[in-house]
């Protein structure tokens, strides 16, 4: 089966579909199901927007409730039973897991329902698997028409040929908008690195923020030569990682195939992974440029993660652990304009919840 909803990005939502149906009335029938859902789904994604400073959603999430419910059948974690969805003892052991805030086994479930079920979702992730990192170009809209900045947009895949391939694009597309050079550059990627499928940029986009929620990829803005791309690679491995804070995990697709990984499930209230997370921090602060004493949060979490190969969770997980330590060995700060969706702050909660995106030693 393949996954092929561009609207369902975020486990979250699966997590909110299996609460909404098992907390709603027996007699409510399924599409008031559905609307509850789509509406729990909206004041999820307004909340995290506010809490977070993003601007509000822009969409209005009407038709999230029927996909999550489809996926959740799918997924073997509810069915329709007289006219109404139910959790099937699937769905209530991830609801319980979710409950008792057993996240490991959550997450280790949540990856093997979706990697036994949604083919097209599992190639994209192995193709990460095979290689160091998929580059996905961005287009200054100021050098669109630049035939060797475009080449070198391209050369992170194409190597050598970048400059071939960029001669055809352009003369496919003729004078047009940076927009749509974008979406054939990103395009022409995916045939190179995917030939097995054929999968639009929106679909992969989707698929690559589903991975990121279930923490098998990670996803940030690099640089080469002055050229900026959006970069996934794996956080999984093939077989056993002998990475002390890597689980095992046996995906049993068919009677003639397996898929063993590792998942990254860094524990961060151990005293040696934080000592690790903590010691990286201060080596990758070391090469990044700062302002008056304050790095860029966001940039010290994409090099950090990146480098020992753990979730963006993780990381702040951990930093937040290391910022209760006495004495603090960060001190932190707020620059408004520096948040976006793929750049998003430390979220502390204490007595309030505050959030932050500057960082520097105290």
């Amino acid at each position: 089966m393949n996954i092929n909803s561009y609207n369902v990005t975020d486990v979250a939502y699966h997590y909110i579909g299996l609460r909404v149906i098992a907390g709603l009335p027996v007699g409510v029938r399924r599409e008031e199901q559905i609307k509850t859902i789509s509406n729990s789904v909206r004041k999820y994604v307004s909340d995290r927007a506010l809490r977070l400073m993003l601007p509000e959603p822009r969409g209005t999430y009407e038709t999230a409730g029927e996909k999550i419910c489809q996926e959740l059948t799918q997924l073997q974690f509810a069915q329709v039973i007289k006219g109404r969805y139910e959790l099937s003892d699937t769905g209530n052991d991830i609801l319980s897991f979710l409950n008792n805030r057993q996240y490991t086994e959550l997450r280790r479930t949540m990856v093997k329902a979706h990697l036994q079920t949604y083919d097209n979702l599992r190639l994209v992730l192995k193709k990460h698997l095979a290689v160091d990192a998929i580059w996905r170009p961005i287009v200054d809209s100021g050098r669109s028409g630049n035939a060797n900045y475009i080449a070198c947009l391209l050369s992170p895949t194409f190597g050598e040929k970048a400059a071939e391939e960029t001669g055809r694009i352009l003369s496919e597309l003729g004078d047009t908008s940076p927009k749509k050079i974008e979406n054939a550059l990103q395009q022409t990627v995916l045939k190179k690195m995917i030939p097995e499928m054929r999968i639009g940029v929106p679909m992969f986009r989707a698929m690559c923020d589903r991975l990121v929620s279930l923490r098998l990829l990670n996803q940030r803005r690099d640089y080469r030569e002055n050229c900026e791309f959006l970069k996934t690679y794996s956080l999984c491995s093939l077989g056993r990682n002998p990475d002390n804070w890597c689980i095992p995990l046996d995906i049993h697709l068919n009677s003639r195939e397996d898929f063993p990984i590792s998942l990254s499930e860094p524990d961060m209230t151990d005293p040696e992974m934080l000592a690790k997370l903590l010691n990286t921090i201060n080596e990758v602060l070391g090469g990044l440029s700062q302002t008056a004493g304050y790095y860029d949060l966001p940039d010290v979490r994409d090099n950090v993660v990146e480098r020992i190969k753990i979730p963006e969770a993780a990381f702040d997980e951990g930093l937040n652990r290391i910022l209760d330590m006495d004495p603090r060995p960060f001190t932190m700060g707020l620059q408004y304009d520096g948040i976006t969706g793929r750049r998003k702050p430390l979220v502390r909660d204490s007595n309030s919840t505050q959030i932050y995106n500057l960082i520097r030693r105290a």
